[in-house]
């Protein structure tokens, strides 16, 4: 559990570096800056959620990952 947090957190870091990308690289907003952020919001939500069930089901402990 533990390994897909993490790399869930990359894809959001990721997703959101290429959003920053595409921001500078076609001079203002663009539909790709926008799909990148959908994709950073997206996965947020999921993992959020994911979080949420697994702390409601009892894969994860309170405090500890």
């Amino acid at each position: 559990m533990r390994l897909f947090v993490i790399a869930a957190l990359l894809l959001i870091v990721f997703s959101l570096a290429s959003a920053l990308v595409y921001l500078v690289k076609d001079k203002g907003g663009s539909s790709r800056t926008v799909k990148a952020l959908t994709w950073r919001i997206a996965l947020s939500l999921g993992l959020f959620l994911l979080l949420m069930l697994g702390g409601y089901t009892g894969l994860i402990a309170p405090g500890r990952l």
